[in-house]
């Protein structure tokens, strides 16, 4: 299925691009919720164990019901996110990033020579040979789509230098990570957060760019307070919540019934 979201493109446009987390190991989780109108899902192998062999049967899944798949990988290794690409993912999220010198390297080993340092066997990611081989190389880099998250206190000081990278195509806050580098673990709404947050999303807006945030489960005020504050690519909730909650109010709904 054709994908119903050119998500590259709105992200270039900065337009709103909306999506929701994966994190359990079974591949038709992606083709459900593939299905609701998300322009992507956040498929999680850091937080997760989703392996390879799942990975790929989530893609498989996000292919089926037409929906953008990007995977965050554990860590920001090129080691880690070759496979990650060669099994078709339409972007990488590297996590954790500290400096300029850690983001140029995440770009590095998502791109081809001369760009990068990428090796060069694609597999399912040009269809098993049935895109042409030059075909391909022409449009692989340009179409992959590359995010970093913002999780360190090192990289929002080092931030002027890494929006200077061309190639990223959204700047991730993590909230929780973030405020923990800064001795404040889980205070995410403490003033000084705050501030260093917003004002890092001034950089970005400023310099032409997207930023973006990932929330485990959010309301509606704490996205809408987000979008707000200037991100554009709102990425909230996972499959656990969703199930958990779902079996939560079912129970409540039997005990009440059966009082």
């Amino acid at each position: 299925m054709k994908q119903k979201t050119n998500m590259k493109e709105k992200l270039r446009r900065q337009e709103l691009c909306i999506g929701t987390h994966v994190s359990l190991g079974e591949g038709l989780v992606s083709e459900m919720m593939g299905y609701l109108d998300y322009d992507y899902l956040w498929i999680d192998m850091e937080h997760s164990c989703i392996n390879l062999a799942q990975l790929q049967n989530h893609l498989m899944g996000a292919r089926a019901s037409g929906i953008n798949a990007i995977v965050r990988i554990p860590w920001n290794d090129a080691v880690l996110a070759k496979p990650v690409m060669d099994a078709g993912a339409d972007g990488i999220i590297c996590p954790m990033i500290h400096s300029y010198e850690e983001a140029l390297m995440a770009v590095e080993a998502t791109s081809y020579p001369p760009r990068g340092v990428r090796g060069y066997g694609p597999r399912r990611a040009y269809m098993f040979g049935e895109i042409d081989n030059d075909e391909y190389l022409a449009h692989a880099d340009e179409n992959l789509m590359r995010f970093i998250q913002l999780e360190h206190i090192g990289a929002i000081q080092d931030l002027d230098r890494i929006l200077t990278i061309k190639e990223i195509d959204a700047f991730i806050f993590g909230p929780n990570d973030l405020s923990g580098s800064l001795g404040k673990l889980g205070h995410t709404q403490d003033a000084d957060i705050r501030r260093i947050i917003d004002d890092a999303i001034g950089k970005i807006r400023a310099a032409g760019r997207v930023a973006g945030v990932s929330l485990g489960s959010a309301d509606e005020e704490t996205i809408r307070d987000w979008y707000d504050r200037g991100v554009r690519m709102i990425s909230t909730g996972f499959d656990v919540s969703y199930i958990m909650d779902g079996a939560r109010a079912n129970l409540a709904a039997m005990r009440r019934a059966c009082r």
